[in-house]
């Protein structure tokens, strides 16, 4: 097997030895009967071994997100549930607990602290598998393809506007605005809104392609982990279904300029170029494999997330713990939080930097709203904001303030 297919591996591997809470399952009976089908995403560390050894440290899978109206100003739901973005924030608690536990086998630990002391340990790479294409930029060139099969192509060659040759400006783009879902096919290295389908409720979260994209500027460890933990990089991206190795390219590398400024390029953040690999690794319950075989299918309620040290896969449906209930006026208890929710990742980190007697850091964080947290983040912000206020990815849409300007001081026990 090729890399690509070992990290493969290595990811569904650890899917399938998971109990079934949380997977996809069968609907209906008889001629009614139908399978769900989802994504699956993992993060995998390449410990620098002869041979090299590959570890799944986190995976996730999952195809939904809230739209405008169900999104939560508490900070205790996931917003956006799809199979990538899950797996990275599980990947976001193991960093913590390897800081806590101060793994010197993950990390580079220097003999005396200082304001960033921490690293992905020298040697170690990070690869990221997902089992689909990621939505938006990466997999439009595809989907462009199966609509002109379905429209049977006329004969003087014409592409999917009526127009030869040269790709038309959209309209999206001349707003300066992301494009929703599948809009406007010709657009590529587009920025684009989930979901995907027209029929559906509008959201304000970024494609996996832009979200992904991002991270090659400034890291997959956010902007709380940048305070003490230096920029963590994607080494290599492994899609399986839906791949073309041009158009993944082009939406995790090719569109992202080059890091200018001297601020931006300070403690580690720079342009990363992440390799692009396809495998022939199959998972189970895509929705590839799944009509492969003959079957009707229909997108996954729940999502999954594990992390390495957890006490067991969980599931979310509707951003939340599967079986728990939110008030639509007050903040869920702390004992039903997702572990990878925005309130509870802000909770995890402030107790890590108690931990860790960072006493400037701590004051700092000190009766701080999630946004002003992460706003410390001094380095962090100038690198996302040169990327954002480049041509390619100036029609960011930020989430708005008011879903990340809850305090820990307000949480329920």
């Amino acid at each position: 097997m090729s890399p690509a297919d070992d990290i493969a591996q290595c990811v569904i591997g650890i899917y399938r030895s998971l109990p079934k809470r949380g997977k996809p399952t069968s609907k209906g009976t008889g001629d009614q009967l139908k399978e769900e089908w989802t994504v699956l995403a993992g993060f995998v560390l390449e410990l620098p071994t002869d041979p090299p050894q590959y570890r799944c440290v986190s995976l996730g899978t999952g195809l939904k997100c809230l739209n405008s109206k169900n999104m939560r100003r508490f900070g205790d739901s996931v917003h956006d549930s799809h199979a990538e973005i899950i797996a990275r924030r599980g990947f976001l608690v193991y960093l913590m607990k390897q800081i806590k536990e101060q793994n010197p086998q993950i990390l580079d630990i220097p003999a005396t602290q200082n304001k960033k002391p921490y690293a992905l340990k020298q040697g170690i790479k990070l690869h990221l598998y997902t089992s689909q294409s990621p939505c938006g930029d990466a997999s439009i060139e595809w989907l462009q393809q199966q609509q002109q099969q379905q429209q049977q192509q006329s004969s003087n060659d014409t592409d999917i506007d009526g127009h030869r040759g040269k790709r038309q400006r959209t309209e999206s783009e001349e707003r300066n605005k992301a494009i929703r879902g599948h809009s406007e096919f010709c657009a590529t290295g587009a920025l684009r809104l989930k979901p995907g389908r027209g029929d559906s409720d509008p959201t304000l979260c970024m494609s996996c392609s832009d979200k992904m994209a991002r991270w090659n500027v400034v890291g997959v460890q956010g902007a709380l982990l940048s305070l003490i933990l230096r920029p963590v990089y994607i080494d290599s991206v492994v899609v399986g279904d839906l791949y073309q190795h041009s158009a993944v390219d082009r939406a995790l590398n090719l569109r992202i300029p080059e890091l200018n400024s001297d601020a931006s390029q300070k403690d580690g953040f720079r342009t990363n170029r992440c390799q692009v690999n396809g495998t022939s690794s199959m998972f189970e319950k895509s929705q590839m494999v799944l009509k492969a075989q003959g079957k009707e299918v229909i997108t996954a309620d729940a999502a999954l997330c594990w992390y390495q040290g957890a006490k067991g896969s969980f599931a979310l449906v509707a951003g939340r713990r599967q079986g728990s209930r939110a008030s639509k006026d007050a903040c869920q208890p702390k004992t039903m939080l997702t572990e990878i929710c925005k309130r509870a990742l802000f909770s995890r980190f402030v107790e890590l930097v108690r931990e860790l007697t960072l006493e400037e850091l701590q004051l700092a964080l000190q009766d701080k709203t999630y946004r002003q947290a992460k706003e410390l983040a001094v380095q962090y912000q100038e690198a996302k904001k040169e990327l954002l206020s480049s041509a390619s990815f100036a029609g960011w849409s930020r989430c708005p303030e008011v879903y990340e300007s809850f305090t820990l001081e307000s949480e329920k026990k």
